[in-house]
């Protein structure tokens, strides 16, 4: 069973590493995306639900109760980036 438990905390580190920097980095996407490449800009609109499913699977383990104190601390920020950058990803989507 612990091994069960570090093993999701793992995922969760995992999962949390990455929507913190896709989430992240989205102001800087959003002012330098019309220097890359156009297939470049595609990838990257057209992967962007990868990020969204993350975020329902985080949700989901928020919603089972699987985070640990210091996990759930940096999902709230997450939440809070999340919020501040949304209006990014559509206007990104929408180009």
């Amino acid at each position: 069973m612990a091994q069960l438990v570090r093993t999701v905390h793992q995922r969760i580190d995992l999962i949390l590493d990455i929507l913190e920097e896709q989430w992240g980095r989205l102001p800087n996407v959003e002012a330098t995306i019309d220097e890359w490449d156009l297939i470049d800009q595609i990838v990257f609109i057209e992967e962007w639900p990868l990020e969204e499913q993350r975020l329902d699977e985080m949700e989901a383990y928020v919603a089972e109760d699987a985070l640990a104190k210091e996990q759930m601390i940096r999902c709230e920020e997450l939440k809070r980036v999340v919020r501040r950058n949304r209006p990014i990803i559509y206007r990104l989507q929408r180009r």
